[in-house]
């Protein structure tokens, strides 16, 4: 955690010398987009390259896709409630840079956008399947170095704007309303991923939240409930969170268009302070691209308390 944002502070810097340029800030833009469709094309690769993995699809798949998808639903509800009630579109809108472009009009058309970032992520799930890709590219380190590259390009668009880093001032307690709305939105949808699925599996209600409760972030709910003794369980949370965060990832032009700009920042959960936090400065913009940074890292540290205090009450 401490390396990506360091990754995030370092680009600042480059990001207020720059500030001015509107070729470079433009320049950076374009650099996110293409960067974040080439995260997704990887992902994608590394799960149709495994074929474990893939066979985990057809017998957890319904269930892992079912949770992160009712789980983002709800906080992306959280977030227009939020936006609607505690965050006015006055307080969002203000202190633009100049020349920034709405977030609306940067979102490449909506769905548009999110069905193009989505296609590049399945393209990379055929490639894996194919195995036509050389070995070191599948397995080697391209994606940790596509993310740091992600990292530091976010890091230059908050510096494009300092005036942003005020928000934190000016909202004061407000701020722990987005972290807090993500886990109310993220437990009301898994509950109600727990009803759906009640119809046809015999899911119970605390392993369904304990999965919901990784927040996307995958690797570290995986890792908790393997070694309490559930590995079945464990995979469903790795689909389940890797879902949320390709859906984090895809989504956010119409989240942004439906919902408001704090849709993809609750979208993320413990992502949006890494993975997804460039496109959130991309289609949210860099005020809330401060808001994702301190969401991310109070959700991020409340996953190793949550999930395992979930399970203990199996």
């Amino acid at each position: 955690m401490l390396l990506e944002m360091g990754l995030v502070a370092a680009g600042v810097p480059f990001g207020w010398l720059w500030r001015n340029s509107v070729r470079v800030i433009a320049f950076v833009g374009r650099g996110l987009t293409w960067t974040v469709r080439l995260m997704l094309f990887l992902l994608g690769l590394s799960l149709g390259a495994d074929a474990s993995l893939l066979a985990q699809m057809r017998t957890l798949g319904l269930r892992a896709a079912c949770i992160s998808g009712f789980s983002v639903l709800g906080c992306v509800v959280a977030a227009w409630i939020l936006g609607r009630f505690v965050f006015t579109g006055r307080e969002e809108d203000r202190e633009r840079a100049p020349g920034e472009e709405k977030p609306h009009s940067a979102a490449e058309g909506g769905v548009g956008g999110s069905l193009m970032v989505l296609a590049f992520f399945f393209v990379g799930v055929v490639t894996g399947r194919v195995d036509i890709l050389p070995t070191w590219i599948v397995h080697g380190p391209a994606s940790l170095w596509t993310l740091y590259v992600l990292l530091f390009a976010a890091g230059m668009s908050l510096g494009f704007d300092l005036r942003a880093l005020g928000i934190i001032r000016e909202l004061r307690g407000r701020i722990l309303l987005v972290p807090f709305g993500v886990i109310v939105g993220t437990l009301c949808g898994s509950t109600i991923a727990w009803l759906v699925l009640s119809c046809w599996l015999d899911d119970g209600l605390v392993e369904t939240l304990a999965v919901g409760a990784g927040f996307g972030y995958y690797s570290l709910a995986t890792v908790i409930m393997t070694r309490l003794g559930d590995p079945a369980l464990g995979s469903v949370a790795l689909l389940s969170n890797m879902m949320h965060e390709v859906l984090a990832l895809t989504l956010p032009p119409l989240m942004v268009r439906l919902a408001g700009r704090l849709a993809p920042v609750m979208a993320g959960g413990a992502a949006a302070m890494d993975t997804c936090l460039p496109v959130i400065a991309r289609y949210s913009g860099e005020r809330c691209a401060i808001l994702a940074m301190f969401s991310g890292m109070c959700l991020t540290l409340l996953v190793p308390v949550l999930v395992p205090a979930l399970m203990a009450l199996r």
